[in-house]
């Protein structure tokens, strides 16, 4: 497990002129370079893993939000966080603007690749690379998908979608999905019959072969390109389809050589297997992104996050009552309860509670948060859970 050792974290603990805030005292069991290197060395393993994991934990907690203040004014330390995130916005546009540049270049890829593999497959007869080509055809449908998800998501239109459109990408993707499992299908019923009929011609050229090859270059260069953004969900899904593709073109090559040279029930079998490498693979996508819409809740370590922001927000703020992030999409929403002294001003609370909306919000991947006020938290749930069921 790689550590870093020149993090934030510790050199603002080695800096003393860099204070920050950690009301917790979270930093004492920050361990230090020196103390890894000997927890590695005495006690190897799961013990040195687990410290190396909480320091990481630690780190994100510290510095989780812009704001680690001491006092009412900036220190160095600020001053290098505030400048350090501001050329991590200028990355992050950077970054955008390679996972548009992956869409459209997947896009034209695709099309050129759909006509080749279709010359390939009538040219040929063969089954494997019907497959190949019926494979590339539904990545050309699934880049238009996406594109299409892209351009809507940025018609923005807060009367008729209030909370945006965020959640088209993941419905883009399960339609998508749910047509290219349904493809196979129909894809290994075709090779099955052609195994009980007993009657399969194909005649293997030389373009079939160069074509299939091409493909296959073409499509190692883009997976390499959006697999370096795999952050973003339209990145991870084109990096996986490209991946996909370099296995289905390799495999459905070889299974229509091999039912040339050696035996013709080789090449249907080749449709087959390579109809159930896709059909496996994007039912398992469709049923995660269902998982999403459905409402899965945040792993663990989010949920641990924005306790950590909501406990020490304000110190009038007494307890954490609940705090709950579950995802719409891609995207999560965040509900936290915190629970503040009974006399307190109305305009008191609002103002802590809004301003601790406003700073889960500024988290990634957080579309919405909701902070509700209460004076104590001996109550029965706020919210009809039967009616969910």
């Amino acid at each position: 497990m790689w550590v870093k050792f020149n993090s934030p974290l510790w050199t603002s603990i080695k800096n003393l002129g860099s204070p920050f805030y950690d009301p917790l005292k979270l930093s004492d069991r920050f361990k230090s370079p020196e103390e890894l290197e000997r927890i590695r060395k005495t006690q190897p393993g799961p013990v040195y893993d687990f410290y190396v994991s909480q320091n990481s934990h630690i780190e994100e907690l510290l510095f989780t939000s812009p704001e680690n203040r001491i006092s009412g004014q900036s220190t160095p330390f600020e001053n290098s966080l505030q400048a350090q995130l501001e050329n991590d916005f200028e990355a992050e546009e950077a970054r955008l603007r390679k996972v548009q540049w992956a869409v459209h270049l997947s896009v034209g890829a695709n099309v050129v690749l759909f006509l080749v593999q279709l010359a390939a497959a009538i040219s040929s007869g063969s089954l494997s690379l019907f497959a190949t080509m019926a494979d590339a055809f539904m990545d050309l449908l699934s880049s238009v998908i996406l594109l299409m998800t892209s351009w809507a998501m940025a018609k923005r239109n807060q009367v008729k979608y209030p909370t945006g459109k965020a959640r088209l990408e993941t419905g883009g993707i399960i339609v998508f999905s749910s047509l290219m499992a349904t493809l196979s299908v129909q894809l290994i019923v075709e090779s099955i019959k052609s195994l009980i009929s007993g009657e399969h011609e194909q005649n293997v050229t030389w373009f079939s072969i160069i074509s299939i090859m091409g493909a296959w270059v073409t499509k190692f260069g883009l997976y390499l390109y959006c697999q370096a953004l795999n952050k973003y969900p339209s990145a991870r899904i084109l990096a996986q389809d490209h991946f996909n593709d370099l296995i289905v073109n390799a495999f459905g090559l070889t299974m229509c050589l091999l039912g040339t040279h050696m035996s013709w029930w080789i090449d249907p079998v080749g449709g087959i297997l390579v109809a159930l490498i896709i059909l496996r693979s994007w039912s398992l996508t469709a049923f995660e992104h269902v998982i999403l819409i459905v409402g899965k809740t945040a792993d663990p370590a989010f949920l641990q996050k924005i306790t950590y922001i909501a406990l020490t927000h304000d110190p009038r703020i007494m307890e954490i009552d609940t705090c709950r992030a579950y995802h719409l999409g891609h995207n999560l929403y965040v509900e936290v309860d915190i629970v503040m002294p009974p006399e307190t001003p109305l305009h008191v609370s609002h103002d802590i509670g809004e301003s601790l909306q406003f700073k889960l919000e500024k988290l990634d991947n957080v579309e919405r948060a909701f902070v509700h006020v209460d004076y104590e938290s001996e109550h029965h749930p706020e919210h009809n859970g039967e009616r969910s069921v």
